[in-house]
This record gives structure tokens, C-alpha cells and sequence, in this order.
């Protein structure tokens, strides 16, 4: 049984109070009744027995249909299941018995975002088929892996081969081989047992079978292994692959280490209790842990980050006084000559910081510790006894790449499937629908977010892992697959090291396209025509793409302004629809020049990037093809562009396809974002939590700031966030209040299908963003300090250059 819980550990209803001063004080009922039911369940939650917690919450509410701890805990329960639809059930039930309740309202708005992963999960799915042609194609072929200088480290498991503890703890013979081969199905379609392919069941005792492993993690991108090290207090097991490695010299392959720091029990036949090996602690155990490492460290093929020898740890928590160990760890290798090493802890839930432990970095380590949505229900199990959970592997990738950027350093992991049925057949776990797609889009996105967040030796990505058969857990080609988890790590490689997004000088932008008409007499279907006027007026940019059943109200808006403006320029990005028509009749009748642009299908940035750079005004104002301007928004815009502000944008009005004010909870959450940015007293902080802006139709600025930031960068959601947050490097920012901007929202929205991306972007924008923070022209030194403040309370500390963090704990 697992052990109580502990009363000083943070209460699992998410108050962030102790377990003793918070649902803790009704464990100290006896007795029969509500009482001893909750406190019963209570305590099953504290220690990880959801089946049995939600099981007595159900009591309970036998007995108080409309009891609030139990509503909220059951709740609670349920979402640390993964059984969103019931957490929320139970938790709205609960608030509408207390709507004032911090802890249930916080625990509600976690189960809100787990609900949107769901659509995060479609748009994987979708960027799985893409991923999927490509492979199809033979985009996944074995490539080189040097070109994106990021390196990927495979966790690689030596339990291949006979060792005398096996033979007597298990049964003769006994290797990881063996659980594999018996795995059976729980499930219709179930994919098991896992059977390797053209690497059989190997011994890896066999150097030519080493040898072949690391021809393929070279070949198709993986640039290390990162053996686990079975280490008790001086008594090591599963040594001998490794150790044949150091000893031999071949495979001329990096490697690096893992501290598999647990007791070795018999869990795989669901006894924890029964220990086979303990792991002992101390300072003797630390050192001589340390000094046994020296050999392995001063290998030249040894994985190094900054010169340093790279050691994980599997459960640092676990280790007493684990500072001391740290301290211990290091100085034991800078006097044995191999310098300080470079300490990861593995995590086992995302919030682990092991800074605070001693150590420099964490390690993700999915699914350990993971929040995705429990499916177990939509199989139908072909075993009365399985107890397991399933997981949908798309919403598992989903809910890591969605998780906001920690404040301390953290390289992450992608892991290709998951099912340990094979060693734990009743109640084992699943990840449900994985693929080598699905698992190349999720590798991609955390290669690209590695070259984003780190630099140097420290742009690592870890994998789990190499050959984790009996975890189902493997890139080595099996039967069903062959080497298509291999396959699609390269084409993620290749994919992942795509040129950084970065906003284009004004002068770059080619804007001598064939297809270019302009209304006034200029150039009157004239291509290629020169632009070399004196700035006058305004000029609206207005990027266009399938947008024809929206069009003719957006134009109408510009006939409508009190001031109109100097000129129009339509870019059409490749619309399939009637846009580009629209546009040449309306550019037939209107008061002022239209130029009209066409080219083939290349993303807005690029769309907007021409319209400015055909743009003849001396102020650029932006509209979206499907949104409008209030009657009065040109004059208003422009005026408050004075010698402070070379940028502006406006409150929103937020309507629907048939211009109704939109309802909705995307639509409220915009509007408290306007709200925000009204109320701020430095509008720096709102901006970095959101785009409050809302759409790059809502820009108005001088053609000279473009000149100093930049056109718009590369990006599908954010560039125009990224293009504000760069602009106030060298402006001051209006913002008018009232609702000049009509903003439709839709199911065509950019932002509805890319909810995923945006926050991907975003990373990459808030890391351009705060690379300078130090010296923001809006902040002074007391200033910084406050919006340093700001940003930690937010979230966004790990975002602050490092360099100063260390500088200003």
C-alpha cells in the first residue's frame, strides 16, 4: 500500500495551502458518516488511489447530494484521471454551491484548458497527415544531422542480456526479452505483442549488435544514447553493455549517463512493496558514486554541455540532503580532473524545479507525470481483469508542446509510444493512436522551440527512448513500423531546422509582380511599376484571402471613413474564391487609387509585406479582409500619431459573421484583454501577456518605423505581436480606447485552426522580446524592477536573460 500522506504536502485541491491546514483538517474525523467517508477519500486522493477516492467521494454525496468538498474533490479526482467531462461536471456543481471559491474556481479554469487541448490534439492530427505525405514521399530517408545544431539524446535501456540477479529474481534466462514476448492484447486492434524487426531480440553483450545501433541513431538523428546506470551504494547491475563501450571504444558514439537512482522491486508484478535492491544514501555513497563516474567522463566520446560532463539523475527528489550530495558530486570531479559536471534531474511533473535541488537543468520525461485525456473509456477490453488507463497519444503530445516555459532551465523530451502492458498486463498504461507522424510533429515543434530557447551545447532534446521494448517505448524498427519512428525523427530534423523567423528590411521585399493592377493613372494595368512618389496621406494595406463573403462590407467600411484615405493596396495571397473580383470592381468605382496585387498562396507576412513596400503614404493603417473600420477610424488613428508614437491601435469591436456582437467565452476573454491594456499603467505588461491589439488589422503606423523594425516575419499567427513587442524598442505606443476596429470572429479566424502554432510562435516572439529587456527604452531601473516582478507573478521568468536572472535573484 502506498504511504500516507504526508500533512505539510500541498493539498491536491489545488489551494496551494498544506494538506493539514486546507481538506488535510477533515482527516482528523472518526467515526461513521460524511465525516470518515471524505477523510477517507481524502487521504486515498493525498496518496495516488483515484479509483478508490472517487469511489468514496461517491459515498459521500449518497449522503449529501449537494456537499461542496465533495463536488469539488470528486472533481478533482476525476481531472487527475484525465476525465476532463466529469472533472468538469462535478466542479461546476460544486462552484454553483460556492461560486466564491478560489481553490474550485482555479481547478475549474485548469479543466477549461485541458477541454481546448482537445483542439490542439485536432490541429496535431492535422499536421500529422501533412507529416505523413511527406514520409510517403520518402522525405524520412536517413539524412545527416549536423545542419540544425541541436542534439538528440536517447534515453537506452541495457536490460538485454543475462546477469545472475535475473536469473534469480525472475526465473532463468530472464531478460527484458522476455516480458516482450508475452505481452498479449487488452483490447480490440491492440498493438501487441511490440516484435522487433531487422535488430531481432538481441543480446547486448554482442558488439556487432551495438555496433548496428548506433549506425542507425546516426543515420536517422539521434545523436547520443544516455545509458541508464544501475548503481547501488557500489553494487552495479546491467553494467556490461556500457561498460564494453568504455572498455572497447566502439561504437565511436556520444553517450552520456542516466543515475537510475530506485529501489529495484518487483513492480513489474505490481508488488512496489518487495524490495530486491535498496539504494542506499550518504556522503560515502555520494562520492563513490561520483568517483566511479570518472572513467566515464573522461571518455572523448562523452556527452558534454559547455565543456562539462552531462550526468541525469532519474529521482533527485529522493535523495536525502540532495544538496549536499550535489556539492559532494562536484567536487569529487573538479579534483578528479573532469571538471564540474552538468547536473539534470529528470522531472516527474512539469513544475519541478531542480535549481533548487543543486542542479543546472531538467529533463522533461513524458509521460511521466503527464495530464492528457483518459480515453480508457472509447476501447472496448477483451480482459474483465485490466485495470489500466489509455491516453490519447495526440492530446499526451498536445498538453507537453501547450505547457507554458518554465523559469529555469529545462530541456525537453518526446516520447514515440508508450504501452507497459508487457510488464504490467492488468494495469498497465497506454497511449492510444500514436504514430510515426504524430511523433515526428511533436518532435519538430520541440526541436524548433530547442533552437528557439537554447544556444550553443545546451540545445538538447531528449527521447524516450531508444529501446524501451517492454515500455512499449522504442525508435528501433519493429514489424509493424519497420523504421518509420526513425524515419520520421529525420524528416523532424530536417523539418526543425527550418531558417529563424526574422522580420525582412523594407528594401528586400520584391514587389515587380506580373499581376499587379492600379487604378489611378499611374499605372493602369501596368506591371511592375514604380513607386518612387513622395509620401502623402494614408495608405490602407489590406491582405486578402478567401474572403469574398466578407469583402464588400470590409470595403464599404473604407468608403465610409470621415477621412478617407490616400490609397488602398489589396495583396491577394492565392484566394481560390471570388476575392480577387471583388476587389478589381469595387477598385473601378472607389474615390481613391486601389492597387491590386496577386501572388501564389505565401502566408500574410508576405502578403503585407508587399502591400507596405508598394504603399505610397507616409502612415500605413492595415485591414484585414474580413473585418472593417468604424466611421471615424482613419482620422482618429492617424491623430494620435504624434512625436512620441509612430504606432497606434484601438479598442475592438467583436462581432460575428452577420456583424451581431460575438458572444462566447474566446469572445469575453478578448475583451478583458482590451480591458487590460486601458487600466495599465505601463502598457508593456499587457502586451506581453497577449496580443492585446487583437489582429493586425488594428495597426496604424508611420512607413519610418517600419524602416528601423522591420517588415513582418515568417510567422502564421503572432507577427504581427512580434512586430508590436519589436516596436517598442523604438516608439511609444497610442492606444485609443473606444472600439474603432470591428474584428469578425469566425470558424475562418487564422487563430480558431492554430491554436497550437500561436503558442509555439509565441515562444519564440516573448524569447526575441525580453532578449533586450535589460536595456527596454521604456524602463528605467525602477521600472525594470517592477516589471520584472510583473513578469515573474505572470509566469514569464523564463523568458528573463539568464545572464541577468543570476544577477538579480
Amino acid at each position: 500500500m502506498p504511504d500516507s500522506p504526508s500533512r505539510n504536502s500541498p493539498c491536491p485541491c489545488g489551494s496551494g495551502r498544506r494538506y493539514k491546514d486546507c481538506h488535510g483538517a477533515l482527516a482528523v474525523s472518526s467515526g461513521d458518516g460524511l465525516p470518515s467517508l471524505l477523510a477517507s477519500a481524502l487521504t486515498a486522493q493525498q496518496s495516488g488511489r483515484l479509483d478508490v477516492a472517487i469511489a468514496g467521494y461517491a459515498q459521500a454525496l449518497e449522503l449529501a447530494p449537494g456537499h461542496f468538498d465533495a463536488l469539488h474533490m470528486q472533481g478533482v479526482a476525476h481531472f487527475q484521471r484525465g476525465e476532463f467531462d466529469a472533472a468538469a461536471a462535478f466542479i461546476d456543481r460544486a462552484l454553483a454551491r460556492d461560486p466564491a471559491s478560489a481553490p474550485a474556481r482555479f481547478n475549474r479554469e485548469l479543466v477549461r484548458a485541458a477541454l481546448e487541448r482537445r483542439s490542439v490534439a485536432t490541429e496535431i492530427e492535422r499536421e500529422a497527415k501533412h507529416f505523413r505525405a511527406q514520409l510517403d514521399q520518402g522525405a524520412g530517408e536517413a539524412v545527416a544531422t549536423a545542419a540544425d545544431h541541436v542534439r538528440t539524446i536517447a534515453f537506452y535501456l541495457p536490460q538485454f542480456h543475462r546477469i545472475p540477479e535475473n536469473d534469480a529474481w525472475w526465473g532463468e534466462g530472464f531478460t527484458e526479452w522476455t516480458n516482450v514476448r508475452k505481452a498479449a492484447r487488452v483490447f480490440a486492434d491492440h498493438w501487441q505483442p511490440h516484435a522487433p524487426a531487422e535488430l531481432g531480440y538481441y543480446d547486448l553483450t554482442d558488439s556487432a549488435t551495438r555496433a548496428a545501433q548506433a549506425a542507425l541513431a546516426r543515420t536517422h538523428g539521434v545523436d547520443a544514447f544516455c545509458y541508464y546506470h544501475y548503481w547501488f551504494g557500489g553494487k552495479r547491475l546491467l553494467e556490461q553493455p556500457l561498460d564494453a563501450v568504455l572498455s572497447s571504444g566502439a561504437p565511436d558514439f556520444p553517450f552520456c549517463v542516466c543515475w537510475a537512482n530506485e529501489n529495484w522491486t518487483r513492480r513489474w508484478d505490481g508488488r512496489d512493496d518487495d524490495i530486491l535492491m535498496s539504494q542506499p544514501y550518504g556522503p560515502d555513497d555520494a562520492r563513490a558514486l561520483a568517483s566511479s563516474l570518472l572513467p566515464f567522463f573522461r571518455d572523448p566520446r562523452y556527452v558534454r554541455v559547455n565543456g562539462r560532463p552531462l550526468l541525469a539523475v532519474y529521482k533527485a527528489a529522493d535523495i536525502p540532503d540532495v544538496r549536499d550530495a550535489v556539492a559532494i558530486w562536484r567536487r569529487v570531479c573538479v579534483e578528479g580532473g573532469v571538471g564540474d559536471p552538468y547536473l539534470c534531474a529528470v522531472q516527474r511533473r512539469a513544475d519541478d524545479d531542480p535549481t533548487a535541488l543543486g542542479f543546472d537543468a531538467a529533463i522533461e520525461f513524458p509521460p511521466i507525470g503527464h495530464m492528457a485525456e483518459n480515453v480508457t473509456s472509447r476501447f472496448v477490453g477483451e480482459h474483465a481483469d485490466f485495470r489500466g488507463m489509455i491516453f490519447d497519444y495526440r492530446n499526451l503530445a498536445a498538453y507537453y508542446l501547450m505547457l507554458p516555459r518554465p523559469g529555469f532551465p529545462q530541456f525537453r523530451c518526446v516520447t514515440p509510444m508508450w504501452d507497459n502492458t508487457a510488464r504490467r498486463p492488468n494495469d498497465g498504461m497506454i497511449l492510444a493512436d500514436s504514430s510515426p507522424e504524430a511523433f515526428g510533429v511533436w518532435m519538430r515543434d520541440v526541436l524548433r522551440q530547442t533552437r528557439w530557447r537554447h544556444s550553443g551545447d545546451e540545445r538538447l532534446v531528449f527521447i524516450n527512448a531508444w529501446n524501451e521494448w517492454a515500455e512499449g517505448n522504442h525508435l528501433e524498427p519493429d514489424l509493424r513500423h519497420g523504421r518509420g519512428y526513425l524515419q520520421a525523427l529525420s524528416l523532424a530534423r530536417r523539418a526543425g531546422s527550418d531558417p529563424l523567423p526574422e522580420r525582412p528590411a523594407l528594401h528586400e521585399v520584391e514587389t515587380k509582380l506580373a499581376a499587379q493592377v492600379r487604378s489611378d493613372s499611374i499605372a493602369v494595368d501596368r506591371p511592375g511599376s514604380s513607386h518612387e512618389q513622395e509620401p502623402a496621406g494614408v495608405s490602407v494595406v489590406m491582405p486578402v484571402y478567401n474572403h469574398a463573403r466578407f469583402l464588400e462590407r470590409t470595403l464599404e467600411s473604407l468608403l465610409a471613413q470621415s477621412e478617407p484615405p490616400a490609397e488602398l493596396v489589396a495583396v491577394d495571397d492565392g484566394s481560390t474564391d471570388d476575392s480577387v473580383a471583388i476587389v478589381a470592381a469595387f477598385a473601378r468605382r472607389a474615390p481613391f487609387p486601389v492597387t491590386l496585387v496577386r501572388q501564389p498562396n505565401a502566408g500574410a507576412d508576405c502578403a503585407l509585406n508587399r502591400g507596405i513596400a508598394l504603399a505610397r503614404g507616409d502612415v500605413i493603417a492595415l485591414l484585414n479582409s474580413d473585418d472593417g473600420f468604424a466611421p471615424d477610424r482613419l482620422r482618429r488613428m492617424t491623430a494620435s500619431l504624434d512625436g512620441s508614437s509612430e504606432l497606434a491601435f484601438s479598442g475592438v469591436l467583436l462581432v460575428d459573421d452577420e456583424d451581431r456582437p460575438s458572444a462566447g467565452e474566446y469572445a469575453q476573454a478578448l475583451r478583458e484583454r482590451i480591458d487590460a491594456a486601458g487600466a495599465a499603467k505601463n502598457l508593456l505588461e499587457p502586451l506581453v501577456l497577449h496580443n492585446i491589439a487583437t489582429s493586425t488589422g488594428n495597426l496604424v503606423f508611420r512607413r519610418s518605423l517600419v524602416q528601423r523594425v522591420g517588415g513582418f516575419a515568417a510567422l502564421t499567427v503572432c507577427h504581427d505581436w512580434d512586430f508590436v513587442l519589436a516596436a517598442t524598442y523604438h516608439t511609444r505606443i497610442a492606444f485609443v480606447p473606444d472600439p474603432l476596429y470591428v474584428y469578425r470572429l469566425h470558424d475562418a479566424n487564422t487563430y480558431a485552426g492554430h491554436r497550437l502554432r500561436g503558442r509555439l510562435e509565441g515562444d519564440y516572439v516573448l524569447q526575441r522580446f525580453f532578449a533586450g529587456i535589460e536595456t527596454h527604452p521604456w524602463l528605467d531601473a525602477l521600472a525594470r524592477a517592477d516589471f520584472r516582478v510583473f513578469a515573474r507573478a505572470h509566469g514569464l521568468q523564463g523568458y528573463w536573460p539568464r545572464a541577468q536572472d543570476a544577477e538579480h535573484p
